[in-house]
């Protein structure tokens, strides 16, 4: 045995790098891909397409705009704010187009819009000038009545035009559960 600043040593010839470096490096792709994995860890399974839905909401302003535009949907339309608001959503589980009404205060709105923030979730986010907004993040569970979908078919021509992750990710999903179009 060897000692070397009180720490005892069985033979060193035991001591193999190859197998230490194995092991850090398994540890590692373990942390990595279980990170990977579970992404941001929100997904939740679509809900069925009913008339009737119980969704998580929260208000938002729309995206960022290149300076002297006028913010614009992922549709390429303004934000719309009134007889029918904007709304941004995950275009598979509820496609371009989908009107639907808050049943709780009687608000339409119609999905022209998405995020990252919305990909995997059932949460939708309502278009909200500042001085309407919804108070400070808050999300809650509303019921919405689906009055017309939207087209799975519009939805995958727009986001094939895009480049972002984001819609990539929505297209391979709205494509798989609308093999269909």
């Amino acid at each position: 045995m060897m000692e070397s600043a009180g720490i005892r040593w069985k033979n060193s010839a035991s001591f193999h790098p190859m197998k230490c470096l194995f092991s850090v490096i398994l540890v590692i792709a373990v942390v990595v891909l279980s990170g990977c994995a579970g992404g941001s860890g929100s997904y939740e399974e679509p809900l069925p397409r009913t008339q009737y839905q119980k969704v998580n909401v929260m208000s938002y302003f729309g995206a960022e705009s290149q300076p002297g535009q006028p913010p614009a949907t992922a549709r390429g339309t303004r934000y719309q704010s009134g007889s029918v608001s904007s709304a941004a959503a995950d275009w598979s589980r509820w496609p371009s187009g989908t009107l639907f009404r808050v049943l709780a205060t009687g608000e339409l709105y119609e999905v022209d819009d998405f995020t990252d923030d919305v990909v995997g979730t059932n949460q939708i986010l309502l278009y909200k000038p500042s001085v309407a907004r919804i108070p400070t993040d808050a999300t809650h569970f509303v019921t919405i009545e689906v009055l017309r979908w939207g087209s799975p078919r519009t939805s995958a021509a727009i986001l094939e035009k895009q480049k972002s992750s984001t819609s990539r990710k929505i297209l391979a999903d709205l494509k798989a559960r609308y093999p269909q179009r």
